[in-house]
């Protein structure tokens, strides 16, 4: 039955363990046809909450990485990679987080306008010559700075999406167009600790799952340092967290299953 399901536990190692298992008895059969790739999955909208992120083990050892990959995994998507490296992909999750492209006339459009004519009129009374200024913004020193001012806010949601690239996707070019899995970060500061709530629109659970968590953790934690405070719980939700059928051998193996 396709529905959501929730998984609890102490460590990011524990958390995925169970989830694989989850995954692998209750996963609904679900066929993906895309341009690069069609392949069967096992998949379900997945919630998990972990309560003490930072305990051992991290990584499971039952994982194909190991913690020096993981390491590196997790410094790339803090610090990036470089700008070359950075810009040979679609994108990474370091360049939609730190340095997310936005406008400022974007910010004070009114809600609603009918037509492009009227559009193009309310741009010229933010921007005279009508042309949107493009500025990078690095949502992570942003959101700490925010939190610094105001402990209690909960309007720090980090995200990685720009619609008009990412929805052509599922346009005539989707072939040649990447967007992010990652939807957004939202760290709340609650009795003196960073908690963080992550969500994605797909995730593969089995390969990729234990690196995620680990540098979405390292997010935390670096956040939390510079807030000087403690870091809490952690908590993934994926809409569509999946195990791959070229895995299925390999995941009953390990697991017993």
């Amino acid at each position: 039955m396709y529905e959501t399901k929730i998984i609890e536990a102490k460590t990011l190692g524990e958390a995925w363990e169970k989830s694989c298992v989850l995954m692998m008895r209750e996963g609904h059969d679900r066929y993906v046809q895309a341009p690069e790739y069609q392949i069967e999955t096992k998949d379900l909208p997945l919630f998990i909450k972990i309560s003490e992120p930072f305990s051992e083990p991290r990584l499971s050892d039952k994982t194909n990485t190991t913690r020096e990959l993981a390491d590196e995994y997790a410094k790339k998507f803090l610090h990036g990679s470089g700008k070359e490296k950075e810009n040979s992909f679609d994108y990474t999750y370091y360049s939609r987080l730190r340095c997310y492209p936005d406008c400022k006339v974007r910010a004070w459009l009114p809600s609603i306008t009918e037509s492009d004519e009227e559009l193009a009129e309310a741009i010229k009374k933010i921007s005279p010559d009508g042309k949107c200024v493009v500025q990078r913004i690095d949502q992570v020193e942003k959101a700490i700075g925010i939190l610094k001012k105001d402990p209690t806010r909960r309007t720090v949601v980090m995200h990685t999406w720009v619609p008009f690239r990412d929805l052509m996707k599922f346009g005539p070019k989707r072939e040649d167009t990447s967007s992010p899995c990652v939807l957004l970060f939202y760290p709340q500061l609650v009795d003196g600790k960073l908690h963080m709530f992550v969500v994605m629109k797909t995730n593969d659970l089995y390969n990729a799952w234990p690196e995620n968590a680990y540098a979405f953790t390292a997010l935390q934690k670096y956040m939390a340092d510079e807030l000087g405070v403690e870091t809490g719980t952690y908590t993934h939700f994926s809409v569509s967290m999946q195990i791959y059928k070229d895995m299925y051998e390999e995941v009953k193996k390990k697991f017993g299953l």
